[in-house]
């Protein structure tokens, strides 16, 4: 005689309207984020957030950069963020083809940038990449399918770049797939520069110093429908730089029947340009001079209190370091961009790299508000406003019962850190301890008159996501 079935348990509904995934008000709800990703989302809720396009802020003029982003400004309508980075990560792949490192207060670090560029269907990503190959050559490393081919091509292209249409399908496929799991690791380890074991029943494949340029593209909207809020946030994702490319407004697309970047008089200016860079010698070793130094540490410091005075957060660690150390990536590119034949660095690369780090600091921030990041912004102001009225601040009883919205302990808890008051920056100020005065930092290298002439002065200049 057979048992009778127990009854099936009904599946749980979904938190999010979107059944693909979560949305961050759901993994917030459902105590999903770790204490690095928290401060994370709170480090970028509490962003100014300016949506203008700062692409003419990364490029100096006169330069190849400059050369190449006013052929697409004035032949095409695509967004102009897709040749300004991928030029960028271009020349960091012909540096990284020829083993160059820069040697930093005892460590070494080489022009291995990461980066997803999100744009629009139609945007001209595929084209660009076409038109920029004919100018700079670059090992292309072959896109892998799976871990073991992964590691085969390693071992004929490493130190290439990987440039990688539809993006997103990729990353949902090592987010979500088992057998890509081991590839997720592996690109840890290359990211980290990290030696690579790979065993077989025949032999042990060995990686030794493993890096790769990665510039992956992707549609906006294609991303947010593969990659979840909680992937977003992990360790892995925050290797990666994000650059949002949006259409120009002001170059309508019944202006360019036919795109003529590829037309010689329009390319030769281009090729001329890159012939110079070309020319310059190519150091396995760069360094930083003193005062480059010093104007890193500056800017560091810089960016820091802005994150913390401006922001009311402590900037997470892990995430901040990673922001700020691309910008010594970015400076060994810039010295060359800038056309510097010594192994020198100095603060105008410098400060030069810094903004491209706080454009993708605020893409970043840009990028999240698609995952219901407004709907969360709008449950600060709510409970801001309860603190205001009760002059102090509100219980978790008190926000879930008097703010709508915040229906549990668990976004309750996360937003009253986000009241939480600024922690001290160790400026001094008028609720400071007293005691002797911090030593005076550099200057800036970011602003006018600072001894980096050669910056062009910019109001948006300054350190800051604003």
């Amino acid at each position: 005689m057979t048992k009778p079935r127990k009854p099936a348990k009904p599946r749980p509904k979904p938190c999010s309207s979107d059944p693909r995934q979560l949305s961050l008000i759901d993994l917030i709800e459902q105590d999903r984020l770790k204490t690095e990703q928290r401060e994370t989302v709170g480090l970028l809720l509490k962003a100014k957030l300016n949506t203008a396009w700062r692409g003419r802020d990364l490029i100096p003029p006169g330069s190849f950069l400059d050369k190449v982003v006013s052929v697409f400004e004035r032949t095409t309508d695509f967004p102009l963020e897709i040749p300004a980075i991928m030029v960028l990560h271009m020349l960091a792949a012909y540096l990284l083809d020829r083993n160059v490192i820069l040697r930093v207060v005892g460590s070494t670090t080489r022009p291995d940038l990461w980066t997803t560029v999100l744009a629009p269907s139609g945007s001209g990503k595929s084209q660009v990449a076409k038109i920029l190959r004919q100018v700079i050559q670059v090992r292309l490393f072959p896109e892998p399918t799976t871990s073991a081919r992964f590691i085969e091509d390693m071992q004929t292209h490493n130190r290439a770049m990987w440039l990688a249409d539809e993006w997103a399908q990729v990353l949902k496929r090592i987010e979500h797939q088992t057998y890509a799991q081991e590839l997720r690791d592996y690109l840890l380890k290359t990211h980290d520069n990290q030696q690579i074991d790979r065993n077989t029943l025949q032999r042990t494949v060995t990686i030794q110093d493993p890096s790769l340029v990665i510039l992956g593209t992707t549609v906006l909207e294609t991303f947010l429908e593969n990659v979840s809020a909680e992937s977003m946030l992990d360790g892995f994702m925050q290797r990666f730089q994000f650059t949002i490319a949006e259409r120009d407004g002001a170059r309508s697309m019944r202006n360019f029947a036919f795109y003529r970047t590829a037309e010689p008089q329009n390319l030769a200016p281009v090729q001329d340009a890159w012939q110079a860079i070309a020319a310059l010698p190519i150091h396995p070793e760069y360094v930083l001079s003193a005062d480059a130094e010093a104007a890193y540490e500056s800017a560091f410091a810089e960016l820091f209190d802005t994150h913390v005075a401006d922001l009311r957060a402590a900037v997470p660690e892990s995430f901040f370091r990673r922001v700020a150390w691309r910008a010594l990536k970015y400076a060994l590119v810039y010295h060359i961009l800038l056309g510097k034949a010594s192994d020198t660095l100095d603060p105008e690369d410098i400060g030069w790299a810094m903004r491209v780090c706080r454009l993708h600091l605020v893409d970043a921030q840009r990028l999240l508000r698609n995952y219901q990041f407004s709907e969360l912004e709008k449950l600060v102001q709510r409970a801001e406003t309860l603190q205001a009225k009760l002059k102090r601040v509100p219980t978790k009883r008190e926000l879930i019962s008097g703010v709508r919205g915040i229906s549990n302990a668990s976004m309750a808890t996360f937003i009253l850190d986000m009241l939480k008051p600024p922690p001290s920056n160790g400026r001094g100020g008028d609720d400071a301890d007293s005691g002797p005065a911090p030593a005076p930092r550099p200057v800036s290298p970011f602003r006018p008159g600072d001894g980096a002439a050669a910056v062009p002065a910019n109001d948006n200049a300054v350190l800051a996501i604003a």
